[in-house]
């Protein structure tokens, strides 16, 4: 019902307009306005215009219903103009019959009549190219709009799937954490206090963060660092971390705790002491972040969720075309971060 009252209203408003310019035309043409020079052709406007504007409108809106462009658009283009035009032709062979044989007393013969011919053939010729456009205009219309819902759709799926693997991140982080906090406790009680009340400042950090896709480079080497001095209060003077990174590079992003997860991993994965230090490098090489350290595999690896790397990776794939790239020697171990 919705759908009658919209297509009649629209007709209304598509007569209504016609006949306001086609009134103007003659004003502007004749120099004065006289109801008696407009008076028949804007009640033939309004016979003729609105059940034909109306048929059109709901027939549109119909076939879009159960045939819409983005399926069969092919088949919804040719049904729509011979729909279209066999519609108006029906409906003015009724319009005429009404108003040739049942208002002026004509014979049924006078429908086709040579004048009666020329007007079918008139509203023929116009049908098509009314039709033709307005199925042009619709059809550019939806696929403008299936473009553009397509690209939303895909743009909330990559949010989404970004979303999942940063909800990944969080637990894997304090799954580290407290494998930290969990060897300092009976080693040295206050140092595990001191980590305790740190790792509550950088977890606030993490959800701070955690709506945002990409991070600047300044912000998650500040908190890799804060990371790193946790990993320092256990571990002392094992770790060394050489930074050598350009103001232009720390102005640019990556994905958030990326920086952390390389970091995480070189002190997960190796063996290390005051005399042999695990030595961490940050540095850029034109567009990318890399991070390297010497390697020294650990016999028993601290169990974890394996996720860290390929995290990462993920994240740039969902980000663009840019993707990490790993080195892997005997003796170092190199990622190289695009930064964004």
């Amino acid at each position: 019902m919705n759908m009658f009252f919209k297509s009649l209203r629209n007709a209304f408003v598509i007569c209504s307009i016609l006949s306001i310019a086609m009134i103007l035309a003659n004003w502007f043409m004749q120099g004065t306005f006289k109801w008696e020079d407009v008076k028949i052709p804007t009640l033939y406007n309004f016979y003729y215009g609105l059940p034909l504007s109306f048929v059109n409108g709901f027939f549109f809106d119909k076939i879009t219903e159960y045939l819409p462009w983005d399926k069969e658009p092919f088949k919804r283009a040719w049904m729509g103009f011979l729909g279209s035009v066999i519609l108006t032709m029906f409906t003015l062979f009724i319009l005429n019959f009404i108003l040739w044989v049942c208002i002026w007393g004509a014979s049924f013969d006078a429908l086709f009549s040579e004048r009666n011919r020329i007007f079918y053939l008139v509203a023929l010729m116009i049908t098509i190219l009314i039709s033709s456009i307005i199925h042009a205009m619709t059809f550019f219309k939806e696929a403008s709009e299936s473009k553009a819902l397509s690209a939303q759709l895909k743009e909330e799926k990559v949010v989404m799937e970004l979303n999942a693997l940063k909800a990944n991140v969080d637990p894997h982080f304090l799954f580290n954490s407290f494998n930290v906090l969990y060897g300092l406790i009976d080693e040295d009680p206050k140092k595990a206090q001191f980590l305790l009340n740190e790792l509550s400042g950088i977890y606030r950090y993490i959800l701070e963060n955690r709506t945002e896709q990409t991070t600047p480079l300044k912000e998650e080497l500040a908190f890799a660092k804060k990371y790193l001095s946790l990993q320092q209060v256990r571990f002392e003077n094992c770790i060394e971390l050489e930074v050598d990174i350009s103001d232009i590079a720390l102005e640019k992003r990556l994905p958030g705790l990326s920086l952390q997860l390389l970091l995480e991993n070189a002190v997960k994965h190796n063996a290390f002491n005051e005399q042999e230090q695990l030595v961490i490098k940050l540095y850029n090489e034109g567009d990318f972040l890399i991070c390297a350290n010497n390697k020294k595999p650990r016999k028993n690896i601290i169990e974890g969720s394996g996720m860290g790397l390929q995290n990462i990776i993920d994240r740039y794939g969902l980000l663009g075309d840019k993707t990490p790239t790993i080195h892997d020697s005997k003796d170092v171990f190199k990622v190289a971060l695009p930064l964004l």
